[in-house]
């Protein structure tokens, strides 16, 4: 698992920090919005749901665990 490199949605929760933590993702080019080819309508993800265009599983799972770590915030659910 966890080994194809493509589009990765993420679903988390945390005990705090939500602001921290989904900036610190976004920094590392995640997204919380995304939009269909050739349409102008921006569709808004669930707060504590992010993409991104080229990560593997395992990646997007370490770079949220990682930026927890560094916020001292809890993983509750991944």
């Amino acid at each position: 698992m966890g080994t194809t490199t493509g589009n990765v949605l993420i679903s988390y929760d945390i005990n705090k920090s939500h602001t921290e933590v989904k900036t610190a993702m976004q920094e590392l080019n995640y997204y919380d919005n995304f939009k269909f080819e050739g349409q102008a309508k921006v569709y808004e993800l669930p707060n504590t749901t992010l993409w991104h265009k080229t990560k593997t599983t395992n990646q997007a799972i370490a770079d949220l665990k990682g930026i927890c770590s560094k916020l001292n915030v809890t993983l509750e659910r991944l």
